[in-house]
């Protein structure tokens, strides 16, 4: 291309961004807004959405926003605001540097093959904490280099364009150690090549951001993050505590099992209840890659139960409605690591150890000997899925007998061994003393 035909297209150029221009301005109702950013080459975004870089006067339709500047190595500014039709007051974004330098490994992406040198790059995701510069501050290695710095491992590229809410190019970018790797993101075609990148072994540590007139070089740092559990084992109900923490992420993913856990902040911690040995898959990324880590809860499901009746053998004895005899029993149970505790005949009881004391009345109640045995059923269960049964039995034994009846007494009975001549005597004397008074009575007359 000759000098002629360069100046004609600076020419078209400079009209279709003049008559762009003037048609904002010139749009009826529109709300305008100057925002003014340090450093020059911040974005600026609105709605999460790149609308262009460095300092301009943005028209927008009035209504409610969200404008957001960004430069990596530094922190972002964002603020709602609502935008009303014609001129509204300035915003001024004064970002501040993020602290800390960053060391390698590391390698370099250069972007080549797009005439948009303002088009926004993000790298492993497409939300603002994602974007990490535009073309133009990383499209040559000539000797006012303009540098895209980050850790070697593969990241998927997205590439979109000012004011635009879709990347028009994106794919899968492997960066290797001391390599520079370069990649042409034309309309015809995608390729990338590496070549030897000869600076990187001079280079100990860099700051995130850095850049001049005609030079600009963007260290991305890698992410770093963990999750901990504040207990390895559990009973099943048992309460866990679930933390983590990440740098340099965009975003956070914990999976209990696979399940996800749902949106989360970058750093935070959960109190839990496992219902089974459980494994928390985290994984934390951000434009400097992806870190992911895991930590396990062993969960222990198993019930223990036991139960007894003291002692084994109870005595029964009644007599008539009397109740001679009733040895005292008392059932005793326990339930490790139960919820839910049932004991038959009983049904639910509360807690997971006890006694009752037992009452036994044999279920024969007519007249004769009494051998029965009771049997008892403890079943418990935890919200696991853990149960347990035990059995215990007590041998009843005894008697009713029939109420007692009073019997009449024997006459007297003489001795064996007294003898009649006593009584023989005296009854001979009665009549001969009846004869002597009858006779008397006879004179008399």
């Amino acid at each position: 291309m000759n000098f002629i035909q360069v100046r004609r297209l600076f020419a078209v150029a400079i009209f279709l961004i003049t008559a762009v221009g003037f048609s904002f301005a010139q749009q009826p109702g529109a709300a305008k807004v100057r925002v003014e950013v340090s450093p020059e080459e911040a974005y600026i975004f609105v709605n999460g959405h790149p609308y262009n870089h460095r300092s301009q006067t943005i028209s927008l339709a009035p209504g409610d926003y969200t404008i957001g500047v960004y430069n990596y190595g530094f922190v972002p500014q964002v603020q709602k605001i609502t935008l009303n039709a014609g001129e509204n007051p300035m915003i001024q974004a004064q970002l501040k540097p993020a602290m800390g330098m960053v060391a390698g490994p590391w390698g370099r992406i250069q972007i080549e093959g797009n005439p948009d040198d303002t088009a926004a790059v993000f790298l492993n995701g497409t939300t603002p904490e994602y974007f990490v510069g535009h073309i133009d501050e990383m499209n040559h290695a000539i000797w006012a280099a303009q540098q895209l710095i980050v850790p070697v491992g593969t990241y998927e590229m997205f590439i979109v364009h000012p004011r635009e809410t879709t990347p028009f190019w994106s794919g899968k970018v492997e960066v290797r150690a001391n390599e520079r790797v370069i990649v042409n993101i034309s309309k015809d075609a995608s390729t990338w090549k590496y070549e030897l990148w000869r600076d990187a072994t001079d280079i100990k540590e860099r700051k995130r951001f850095d850049a001049s007139t005609a030079t600009a070089t963007i260290v991305v740092a890698p992410v770093r993050g963990n999750i901990t559990v504040d207990k390895k084992q559990v009973n099943c109900g048992e309460p866990v505590r679930l933390a983590w923490t990440s740098a340099e992420a965009g975003d956070v993913f914990i999976t209990a099992n696979h399940r996800p856990l749902g949106r989360l902040p970058l750093s935070g911690d959960q109190m839990l209840q496992p219902k089974e040995t459980t494994t928390y898959d985290f994984r934390a990324v951000g434009p400097g890659g992806t870190i992911t880590t895991s930590a396990t809860v062993d969960v222990n499901k198993t019930v223990q139960t036991s139960l007894l009746v003291l002692p084994a053998e109870v005595r029964f004895h009644k007599v008539g409605d009397e109740l001679a005899t009733l040895d005292p029993s008392t059932l005793k149970w326990t339930a490790a690591n139960a919820d839910a505790v049932h004991i038959a005949p009983f049904g639910l009881v509360t807690g997971t150890e006890g006694s009752e004391p037992l009452t036994l009345v044999p279920a024969q109640m007519t007249p004769g000997p009494i051998d029965e045995m009771r049997m008892y059923t403890i079943t418990a269960t935890n919200a696991c899925g853990g149960t347990d049964t035990s059995t215990a039995s007590v041998h009843l034994t005894g008697a009713i007998e029939p109420a007692q009846v009073a019997k009449a007494e024997p006459p007297a009975q003489l001795p064996q061994t007294a003898s009649l001549l006593p009584l023989l005597a005296l009854l001979g004397f009665s009549s001969a003393a009846y004869g002597f008074v009858l006779r008397g009575m006879r004179k008399g007359r």
